[in-house]
């Protein structure tokens, strides 16, 4: 469950974002992920080939891509969670956010095989 909106600005010159204010999420389990303010991202990286399924500008997408993006950081060492777990809250903030179920495994599944040069080395 996300607490509050997402307060974001581009970030001049390069493709991404980033945080004015701390982004929160509660996981189902009652974690609770905060992303900090100035962590940057860039969104969903959906690969060419599921762009014609998956809009990488899709609000269902766009706020649980920034908690899975910190989590794929070396920032969030310190919360212990490995790139499956990663891909899981992505999945279960995409479900909680209306996706429907179908569309978030396809998501889950693509990052399971090709996220992991993402992940950032613990």
């Amino acid at each position: 469950m996300f607490k509050e909106g997402l307060k974001i600005e581009a970030v001049a010159g390069e493709n991404a974002f980033k945080l004015t204010a701390p982004f929160v999420y509660t996981t189902y389990n009652g974690y609770i992920v905060t992303v900090p303010k100035g962590f940057k991202t860039n969104f969903a990286s959906v690969p060419r080939l599921a762009k014609f399924y998956v809009d990488d500008n899709d609000w269902q997408i766009r706020e649980p891509s920034v908690i899975h993006d910190y989590l794929y950081s070396a920032e969030s060492k310190a919360l212990g969670y490995d790139r499956k777990e990663a891909d899981g809250i992505l999945f279960e903030a995409m479900v909680g956010l209306g996706m429907r179920r179908s569309k978030a495994s396809l998501i889950y599944y693509i990052l399971r095989m090709f996220g992991g040069s993402n992940y950032e080395q613990r």
